[in-house]
């Protein structure tokens, strides 16, 4: 894969009395930090890069999984042109490799008794198209959110697949479900979402959720791209992340008993055991009471099959489809008769618990009946943001689907310790792992797992998605809450899609040529509309 390089200038230059030179560079970036200094000289100086900072420097112990490097020099007199050596120290054999090899860092310092005439951060990213996709609103709080997860799915793109992050540096299903769709509603290029299917298929991971979540990637692919060949390049292996060894005699999925496992990307040659995760860090579950069968997987079970029916569909398999739906019907029936109690959905079937994540996903995904919904929901909204930021993306569509416009953006907005506004309070201008370091001690600052509202800003508030694969055609449907103006722009395979509120209840849209919108039931092709 083509790696485009960007040569940014410091945001920040300060000079200190110790003869250290400090930079800041604005944003962080897979990068390699690079001067040219004037020497009085022969001398030994220092170059030094880092993810954090602290009193005006660059944190040389920044803790979890931050970077901090440096390089000892010895440069002679006169004109030095240096570019430090980057590297990454490799969790393990499953590291994906950069052509450059670069490290995040934002943070710069030369140490020495130096002029500096030039420095810079020479980043490396994927193809990204910075002008596809803009957002703007009454809410500076939720428009620095999108900046943030916007940039959050180009800096990581140079490694040409969805990463978890720089310390592993590996593709997880978990991570790439997410990821594609912030990558999508930002950029319409197909590739690196295309390599991650592929190199997951290859390569798939040990959480049985993760797993299952393949169905929805491949799916989503469909709708943004159109990409039939891939598709039906995938079907076939596809359908090993079912996992449908593993449903008992009642219909429910116990990892227990499935038969497979992997050879571990991170491990070398030891086999780990498929088994449920519901969530990461385990300290994220709200108190989730783990059993041998559990709800989230086996709701996760269900909307793979309903998915993979509509792929077969556009396979045209329809005998297939029709196979896969007569699955989805029986995985429903026993989640509902097992594992719903006096109204609530619980852990598991010998549970009396239920978690924030036994409200998200029956409801989510239509596990629940509608009648149902109004109690599940009150006691979703009880909770908080009680999950990581992985569930934070099925908590927030749950929200925006199921008429809690209002409840989604308070979270998105929040400045708790489990929000977006946090993540940035803290310095990072990339997505983090985690909330905060104190839920996940080595946490990195290069996650894109972590990027959830930009997807939600595009697919729910400003409502784009797409509803035939390639967005042959899409549906409009905003879900403002109490934004006041709101002004939105997106891609798609047949050109920017752009939506604004002006003020509450009217909206202008601007449709491409070749795909139509579909709003409150009726229909809209190339051209702007005024729709209220």
């Amino acid at each position: 894969m083509k790696v485009f390089e960007e040569l940014n200038r410091p945001f920040r230059t300060e000079n200190f009395e110790d003869n250290t030179i400090f930079f800041d560079f604005g944003k962080h970036a897979f990068a390699v930090f690079e001067v040219e200094i004037f020497s009085s000289g022969v001398q030994d100086i220092t170059l030094a890069v880092g993810e954090a900072s602290i009193n005006g420097r660059v944190n040389r112990s920044p803790g979890g999984s931050l970077v901090y490097q440096e390089e000892k020099i010895t440069v002679p007199y006169g004109t030095s042109y240096l570019k430090m050596q980057m590297f990454h120290a490799g969790y393990n054999d499953g590291t994906l490799k950069l052509e450059h090899e670069a490290a995040p860092f934002r943070y710069a310092e030369i140490r020495g008794n130096v002029t500096v005439r030039r420095a810079w951060q020479r980043a490396f990213f994927g193809r990204f198209d910075d002008d596809a996709s803009d957002f703007k609103s009454s809410s500076s709080d939720l428009d620095k959110i999108w900046e943030f997860c916007k940039y959050t799915m180009k800096a990581t793109t140079p490694f040409g697949v969805f990463i978890d992050g720089n310390r592993e540096r590996q593709a997880y299903e978990g991570d790439a479900y997410i990821n594609q769709l912030g990558y999508f509603v930002c950029t319409s290029d197909r590739k690196i979402a295309g390599n991650t299917i592929d190199r997951l298929l290859e390569y798939p991971t040990w959480p049985t959720e993760w797993r299952l979540s393949m169905i929805p990637i491949v799916h989503d692919y469909l709708l943004y791209t159109g990409d039939l060949t891939s598709v039906r390049k995938w079907y076939e292996p596809l359908q090993e992340n079912l996992l449908t060894e593993g449903i008992n005699d009642i219909g429910l999925l116990n990892p227990a008993l499935l038969k497979s496992a992997r050879k571990s990307l991170g491990i070398g040659n030891v086999i780990i055991p498929i088994r449920d995760i519901v969530d990461w860090p385990v300290c994220e579950r709200d108190g989730y009471e783990m059993g041998e069968v559990n709800l989230v997987p086996n709701c996760w079970y269900y909307t793979a099959l309903c998915r993979m029916a509509d792929i077969a569909l556009s396979l045209k398999k329809s005998d297939a489809a029709a196979e896969f739906q007569k699955m989805a019907v029986r995985s429903r029936t026993a989640i509902r008769s097992y594992m719903l109690k006096n109204g609530l959905f619980v852990d598991n079937p010998q549970s009396e618990h239920t978690s924030l994540h036994s409200c998200i996903y029956p409801v989510l995904w239509g596990i629940s009946e509608k009648n149902e919904n109004k109690k599940i929901l009150q006691v979703l909204q009880s909770k908080g943001m009680a999950c990581s930021v992985f569930t934070a993306q099925s908590l927030l569509d749950c929200c925006f689907e199921n008429g809690l416009s209002d409840y989604g953006l308070d979270l998105i907005t929040s400045h708790g310790k489990r929000s977006w506004n946090n993540m940035i309070d803290c310095g990072a201008t990339i997505a983090m792992e985690s909330w905060d370091e104190s839920f996940k001690p080595n946490l990195d600052w290069s996650h894109p797992w972590g990027g959830a509202p930009g997807n939600i800003i595009i697919r729910h508030i400003a409502g784009i998605r797409p509803l035939e694969a390639g967005f042959k055609k899409f549906s409009v449907s905003p879900n403002p809450g109490w934004l006041q103006y709101f002004n939105a722009r997106t891609p798609s395979p047949y050109g920017n899609i752009s939506l604004e509120m002006p003020q509450v209840g009217k909206y202008v849209l601007s449709v491409p040529e070749n795909t139509c919108a579909v709003y409150q039931g009726r229909e809209y092709g190339k051209g702007m509309h005024v729709l209220s």
